[in-house]
């Protein structure tokens, strides 16, 4: 299953990257001409951009554990710069905050992968299972998994809107390919406590994310938490499709990293176009969406509603897949905390939609509607198409 997810995510990545080089050349115009401050120059911008391309392709293609954990740190120090793009004290402080604990991360995950070499040279189930302890926590942290994913909701809000997807659509899931890689060589013996500490670290994640979504009153940051939310949904199809040997699960898998990382491309690069017409991220400030920008409006409330994993959504069948197969209390909890990730978006997407206008704003271009119009047909044929597969 590693080399098929390999190649799912080799097709992928190019995707997402096409789709953010593409929304670049329309977004980062506009951004300069609006704000009043300095930015990156856009030559080092597209040179960082295309780097941080490559690590990500390295990082799925690369033969060897160390080679694997050099282009994920590769990917840390070319994409840092990116976040910083609008050189605004924020986004400043969110880079730091990006390269600490990413750092702390991946020293986590070196040590650990030592560990594993080691392990293979001793057949120690001990050492198996410490290394892949800090190999869950050391990539874990770059795959915004809790309690390692403080980094991410600064980093995501601050950088300009196609790296903000390119972070949550592409690298996130390269990081979870590192674990998947490491999981994949460890014996029988350490199974069970590999899959229970995804486990653990899958629902404290889908929790913490909708905790935190629940009073967000930044839109850029509440998809933030639900990247958190998400990859923790990952992790526990990836847990349970290796402990219950359910080919439905490995599906559900494929299906769940394809849709959130498409659906998250979209609302990130819509939401840098909100960013751009109102210049705040505030939710009580960008209201009347649908009344001042109509196609932004539908943009925004149809992607939320997709991300929630409500029909016609790719993300309903593979979350459905989940509670079907999963044990009750596994079910019970996923459902309890769906909900309340539903209920939080929907108070955000509604009252940005319907809410009364509080604040002037300045139209944005109908081209930078292209690429996330484009997204959103792309997931509502998808959707309706397995509808249909499903019934037939």
């Amino acid at each position: 299953m590693t080399d098929t997810l390999r190649n799912f995510l080799l097709i992928l990545t190019p995707v997402l990257f096409v789709a953010n080089l593409v929304q670049s050349f329309f977004y980062l115009p506009e951004s300069s001409r609006r704000e009043s401050g300095g930015h990156m120059s856009n030559i080092l911008y597209y040179a960082l951009l295309f780097l941080f391309f490559g690590a990500m392709m390295f990082s799925l293609l690369a033969s060897s554990l160390p080679l694997m954990w050099v282009a994920i740190e590769l990917t840390t120090l070319v994409s840092a710069p990116l976040i910083t793009y609008h050189r605004s004290r924020e986004s400043l402080e969110a880079m730091w905050k990006y390269l600490l604990i990413c750092s702390i991360g991946i020293a986590f995950a070196l040590f650990g992968t030592m560990l594993v070499l080691h392990a293979q040279s001793t057949g120690s189930v001990m050492w198996y299972k410490a290394g892949f302890a800090f190999v869950l926590a050391g990539y874990g942290t770059k795959m915004g998994l809790a309690p390692f994913h403080t980094w991410l909701p600064d980093a995501h809000s601050e950088a300009p809107a196609p790296v903000s997807a390119l972070l949550s659509g592409a690298l996130l899931n390269c990081s979870f390919f590192a674990i998947v890689r490491v999981r994949e060589m460890m014996p029988f013996a350490a199974t069970p406590f590999c899959d229970a500490a995804m486990l653990a670290l899958g629902i404290l994640s889908l929790a913490v994310g909708a905790v935190f979504m629940v009073r967000q009153t930044d839109y850029k940051r509440l998809l933030a938490y639900s990247s958190v939310e998400h990859m923790g949904l990952v992790i526990i199809l990836f847990s349970l499709a290796l402990s219950r040997s359910e080919t439905m699960l490995w599906y559900a898998l494929a299906l769940h990293i394809a849709a959130h990382s498409i659906t998250k491309t979209l609302l990130f690069q819509t939401a840098g176009n909100l960013l751009l017409a109102f210049r705040t991220r505030a939710v009580s400030v960008v209201q009347g969406l649908g009344v001042s920008m109509k196609g932004h409006a539908a943009l925004w409330l149809i992607g939320l509603v997709l991300i929630c994993g409500m029909p016609p959504s790719l993300l309903f069948f593979s979350e459905l897949c989940l509670v079907l197969v999963s044990p009750i209390w596994i079910s019970a909890t996923v459902l309890m905390l769906l909900f309340i990730v539903f209920a939080a978006m929907m108070k955000v997407g509604l009252s940005m939609t319907f809410g009364r206008p509080v604040s002037s704003f300045e139209p944005v271009p109908k081209r930078l509607l292209i690429i996330p119009g484009a997204l959103l047909i792309l997931l509502v044929v998808a959707g309706v198409f397995s509808v249909f597969a499903i019934v037939a």
